[in-house]
């Protein structure tokens, strides 16, 4: 896979989702619960927040490992390294205080510099929307490489 492709691929189908589904859940959050600005609720929605996020992230494990090994530069390589869960408990830990993190940051900016009617508002749709048409242009750009290709053919033995 070329290094251009493989920067818009992890752009379009990794970067931007992420960060996009980070903020919906931060609107979300703030938008439902009257008092998200005490950092108690806003810890424990982080912490709902980062499990359902560890949830998101199991489906996607395949088609990042697949671009993990496809993208030839090591610096694209490490930031892919950074989203798969894996197996290792240490890995799952450190996805979770990231999304955390994330989450709280992403709950407290959202919260201070928008106003609440645009918060419940229209702010949240145009997020998905956002999200649906970059996860649709990462995988039209690299379908070839993200499907997985079966053999049809059929040995006699």
């Amino acid at each position: 896979m070329s290094k251009q492709k493989s920067i818009l691929i992890n752009l379009f189908f990794l970067m931007i989702p992420y960060l996009l589904t980070i903020m919906i859940a931060a609107i979300a959050y703030d938008s439902l619960v009257i008092h998200s600005n005490t950092w108690d609720r806003t810890i424990f929605g982080g912490i709902v927040a980062s499990i359902l996020l560890y949830f998101v992230k199991m489906p996607v494990e395949r088609p990042l490992t697949i671009i993990n090994d496809l993208t030839s530069s090591l610096i694209l390589k490490k930031l892919t390294a950074l989203f798969l869960i894996g197996d290792s408990t240490f890995k799952k830990i450190g996805t979770f205080m990231i999304d955390f993190v994330l989450f709280c940051v992403g709950t407290y900016l959202i919260r201070h510099f928008l106003p609440l009617p645009f918060i419940s508002g229209s702010f949240l749709g145009w997020s998905v929307a956002v999200l649906f048409i970059s996860v649709t242009i990462g995988f039209s750009i690299g379908f070839n490489d993200l499907t997985i290709q079966q053999d049809t053919s059929v040995e006699n033995d």
